[in-house]
């Protein structure tokens, strides 16, 4: 499983004004948070699916997601993320 594939993906879906400085960002401090989003969207995805989880977990999970699409946001020098209201 290619982490770093998986988290790029992921991040071009939640952030579409970004897919082209997301395919061209190759930086060491990019891959490792493309991976690191893949490991939490690939928890939350299982969690959500799990017959019983605890909300907070969930919730905690989602709020990673969003800290991580905040940081890209910023390596990449914009600020287009949006805000996410639970």
């Amino acid at each position: 499983m290619d982490l770093e594939k998986i988290g790029r993906s992921r991040l071009k879906m939640r952030l579409p004004t970004l897919r082209a400085l997301i395919d061209a960002q190759q930086s060491p401090v990019f891959r490792a948070l493309s991976e690191e989003y893949a490991v939490a969207w690939i928890a939350r995805d299982q969690l959500s699916v799990a017959h019983r989880y605890d909300p907070g977990d969930l919730y905690d999970l989602e709020v990673i997601c969003a800290e991580i699409e905040r940081d890209v946001d910023r390596l990449l020098g914009t600020s287009n993320v949006r805000q996410r209201r639970n």
